[in-house]
């Protein structure tokens, strides 16, 4: 017999696996070339997407990023629902707490707009890190309180 623990890290050890295997079709293919995003600044330089000081003269372009916020095509999204709304103003701290602490390291990973419905909340994300980081934060704060089923492009956490 399982524990809803070890259902959960097996869950969670799935995921990370599906991660592996996921091919980012807004990422480049092939060696980068140094190139700078002419919406939200970030470099590529020395083969990583950056903030900060870049070198002069980088070629302009858009990242992947930017890209996907453009194409509203989220790369993973997050939903939540069940009895959320007592909770929505601390789980809104965590997002944004999970997304600053990420996007200050890496640039491609950030929270889109945040859809807000009756009955459940939609997070889409430009990464699955960002996705996989803020799952596991909600889940250690309300660890008893929800449960979490991973789904190909979509992570739903359920109250």
């Amino acid at each position: 017999m399982r524990t809803p623990d070890s259902s959960r890290a097996l869950a969670f050890a799935r995921a990370r696996h599906a991660a592996r295997r996921w091919v980012d079709t807004y990422r480049p293919i092939g060696k980068l070339h140094p190139a700078i995003c002419t919406q939200c600044g970030a470099s590529e330089w020395r083969g990583r997407w950056r903030w900060g000081e870049a070198p002069p003269d980088l070629a302009p372009v858009i990242c992947p990023a930017c890209s996907r916020m453009r194409d509203n095509a989220p790369a993973h999204m997050v939903e939540l629902s069940g009895g959320l709304p007592r909770w929505w103003s601390e789980v809104r701290g965590i997002v944004a707490n999970v997304e600053r602490a990420e996007v200050r390291e890496h640039p491609m990973e950030r929270v889109m707009r945040i859809e807000v419905g009756d009955d459940r909340v939609r997070i889409p994300t430009t990464g699955l890190h960002v996705a996989r980081r803020l799952v596991a934060a909600l889940v250690r704060r309300f660890r008893r309180d929800v449960r979490v089923r991973f789904d190909e492009g979509v992570t739903t956490i359920e109250w």
